[in-house]
């Protein structure tokens, strides 16, 4: 038997490897697994025990002298991780990386492994979604951009008759919520939609980003192929980028300019209260360079004194923004808007200037001024700007219509790929399988993961019957468990909505049986929140709520009529989006007023079955359809009766280095333990022993699924179900001859509730 750990670097050059102690007493042990059904948060990966190796000068140097607290080498860089393989009997057997925990006494370091298949874990927790590379990232706010990505219209040049709709050539899409603040009370506006990045493609396009492939059946469904987040809550570019793009350039002595069309230089764009952070100003050649797309507010305030002219009359100033690909007036760098000043005044005077502009990534932008006499003398005439003229320029943060953007620069810097996983594991209750070869990750929901039992893994002649083994079940959950998405967050209407109700929206409870411990544990999403349906009288023609289209509201207030202001800051948002026809309770197409347009094609957002509009999937937990009963009805049955066998198996390293945990496993004997498993966890392996290993394999069983409390259901499947009206409630008089109490059962919790007379 050998080992080696072979230190890598990011691309897979190899730097050494690590000298290791005797084989014999070397205590490097393996633990891998993939779900524990003991906690539902929990997906676990490939991990070691802390081990030790000697601190030898090849260790030494191969985990950056991290032994020498004075080292010049960036030994913190070595405490975070160093990517390596592991080899066994001139086989790879794991990869993945190395943590260095600590050296003792100049005499050995102690290590942790971590396998690759976490690694995208790690790396995912620290990629932005504003850092991916989206597919038709540069955008325009006009209703030609929201249109094509709506109906999945793929440009040409020249135009290909018919023309080509695919969604695929999409990252992004733009459903109509009724977010309040309209225009039109009648038709919509190019400002009542928002992009919304398909789940599909944030896997996709982050994981790849991160070199991994994604392979799943269930993210490329017809159903969730339509799933998407509203991430950006306001049509406004992060933070970021406006600090980006911020800049302040002042005159630090006086200037003299003549004639006509000379660019004025502001030379000094360090000393306060002038800016210039991201080096945007040239204070030499007097040019910005922009930073990025979009809508920029600039100001100019010239203090001018020394106006030298031969004729008379009054005396006009003129201030121009110049912009283009090139730094020569008038060729490529062009006029883009200017202002005149009239001054009939020999003395001092200061003049502002205001300009609102859409500017180009990479060009370059000056200010130009220009004087002339009226009537008209000479060129001989001459303007002092005095010292403590400027300008500043800083992208707007709010988008119009017409603007350019990135749509990278709407998405807040606090999302993270991670968030999204997270949520949509949590939805769907989603199990993963890394294979580290390929660098595939594989996943699907719970009931979709296994391979048949055809395929089967024969393990019963691999257990080793002379050690115990163990036979238990689940008990560590508490009794009730509880479904959620994220607390609203200024989103007043649904908050209204529960307060009337006294009920979350979409919350389903679960309650174990009595063998379980008193209390609750909570699956909370941690990024989404949940949403509303909604009959968009707003933008229809007509006043029916069943003849106007459907979709989804965020309002900021618990009232009847679509709000004047417009909600921002809300929490994301997961839903479907579609683009088709509604048809009403009467059989006749709903329309929507797009642009000024009336349109049986209606471009909307649902949570679940809305106004009879059917939805996908059912994004609520609670329902006979709902994503509990779909997705965690038959786990939850194997929790109640299903059975666990923990047992010691004899695994070599071949068993080890083609372990994909969604094969199943079968055991013939004992009957006792005749069966299908899970494999859980496999404990520490010892690549150098011949002994046994620990193995966690849960029943696997079809044991059919829990009954579903048909109480606990939403809102969305009537139609006309927007009145603020509570639900109705069964109340009981205590003590009947006298009223002393009265209480409301809660069908939810399944208890009385006080009410306060």
């Amino acid at each position: 038997m050998s080992v080696v750990i072979r230190i890598i670097d990011n691309t897979n050059n190899v730097l050494g490897d690590l000298d290791l102690a005797n084989f014999k007493d070397f205590p490097l042990a393996l633990t891998k697994g993939i779900v524990n059904l003991d906690n539902l948060k929990a997906r676990t990966g490939t991990y070691s025990k802390t081990f030790k190796v000697p601190n030898t000068k090849n260790n030494s140097n191969l985990l950056s002298n991290v032994d020498n607290i004075n080292s010049k080498k960036d030994y913190r860089d070595a405490l975070n991780r160093k990517p390596c393989v592991i080899i066994v009997n001139n086989n790879q057997n794991d990869s993945g990386f190395l943590q260095v925990s600590k050296s003792i006494n100049k005499d050995y370091f102690e290590l942790i492994f971590f396998g690759n298949n976490i690694d995208w874990v790690k790396s995912a927790s620290e990629l932005k979604l504003n850092d991916i590379n989206w597919k038709n990232n540069s955008q325009v706010y006009t209703e030609i951009k929201i249109n094509q990505a709506t109906t999945g219209f793929v440009p040409s040049f020249p135009p290909v008759i018919p023309a080509v709709f695919d969604y695929d050539y999409y990252d992004h899409t733009y459903p109509y919520i009724s977010r309040g603040g309209n225009k039109s009370n009648t038709s919509t506006s190019v400002e009542d939609f928002y992009p919304c990045f398909y789940i599909r493609s944030i896997f996709e396009r982050g994981l790849n980003q991160l070199g991994w492939n994604v392979s799943s059946n269930f993210l490329v469904s017809n159903e969730i192929k339509t799933l998407v987040g509203d991430l950006s809550n306001s049509m406004t570019v992060a933070d970021s980028v406006v600090n980006r793009s911020k800049t302040r350039a002042s005159r630090s002595s006086d200037v003299t300019n003549y004639g006509g069309d000379i660019k004025l230089v502001f030379n000094d764009d360090v000393n306060p209260p002038n800016e210039d952070t991201y080096d945007n100003y040239n204070p030499s050649t007097g040019f910005y360079v922009v930073p990025t797309n979009g809508r920029y507010n600039i100001n100019v305030s010239l203090i001018t004194d020394n106006w030298f002219i031969t004729g008379t009359g009054n005396k006009n100033l003129t201030i121009k923004v110049a912009s283009g690909s090139s730094t020569f007036f008038g060729f490529g760098l062009n006029v883009i808007d200017e202002r005149t000043v009239s001054v009939s005044s020999t003395e001092s005077i200061t003049s502002t200037f205001s300009f609102q502009v859409n500017l180009k990534q990479g060009d370059n932008l000056a200010i130009f001024t220009k004087w002339t006499a009226n009537p008209f003398s000479s060129f001989s005439e001459n303007v002092k700007f005095k010292t403590g003229t400027f300008f500043d320029i800083q992208r707007s943060s709010k988008l119009s219509e017409g603007d350019n953007f990135l749509l990278t620069e709407i998405i807040p810097d606090s999302v993270k790929l991670i968030d999204v996983i997270n949520d949509f594991t949590r939805m769907f209750n989603i199990y993963y399988w890394t294979d580290v070869k390929t660098k595939t990750i594989y996943f699907e929901p719970r009931n979709d993961f296994f391979k048949p039992i055809t395929q089967a893994l024969d393990w019963t002649d691999k257990i080793d019957f002379s050690k115990n083994y163990e036979i238990d079940y689940i008990n560590t959950y508490k009794r009730n468990v509880e479904f959620k998405y994220k607390e609203l967050n200024n989103d007043q209407w649904l908050k209204g909505w529960q307060d009337v109700n006294k009920r979350t929206y979409a919350r389903y409870n679960y309650i174990l049986p009595d063998r379980f411990a008193e209390g609750t544990d909570t699956i909370e999403l941690s990024l989404f929140s949940a949403s509303y349906g909604h009959s968009a009288t707003e933008i229809s023609t007509t006043n029916s709520t069943d003849t106007s289209p459907s979709t989804l509201k965020i309002w900021n207030n618990y009232q009847t009529k679509v709000p004047t202001e417009r909600i921002n800051s809300y929490n994301p948002k997961i839903l479907f989006f579609n683009r088709s026809t509604q048809v009403s309770s009467t059989g006749s197409n709903r329309m929507i007023n797009i642009f000024g347009n009336n349109s049986i094609y209606i471009p909307y957002g649902i949570f679940e079955t809305y106004n009879n509009v059917t939805s996908p999937m059912n994004l609520s937990f609670t329902g006979a359809d709902g994503l509990f009963s779909t997705h965690y009805a038959n786990m939850f049955k194997n929790i109640e009766d299903g059975g666990r066998l923990t047992a010691y198996l004899r695994l070599d390293d071949v068993d080890i280095n083609n372990l994909d945990f969604r094969n199943l496993v079968y055991i013939s004997t004992p009957a006792e333990v005749t069966g299908y498993y899970i494999v859980e966890k496999v404990q520490d392996y010892k690549p150098l022993s011949d002994g046994t290993t620990k193995v966690n394999l849960f029943k696997f069983e079809d044991l059919g699924n829990v009954a579903i409390d048909a109480s606990q259901k939403g809102n969305n499947g009537n139609e006309n179900n927007e009145d603020n009206t509570p639900s109705e409630s069964n109340v009981y008089v205590i003590n009947s001859g006298q009223i002393i109490d009265v209480v409301i059962f809660n069908e939810i919790t399944q208890s009385f509730e006080q009410v306060i007379l």
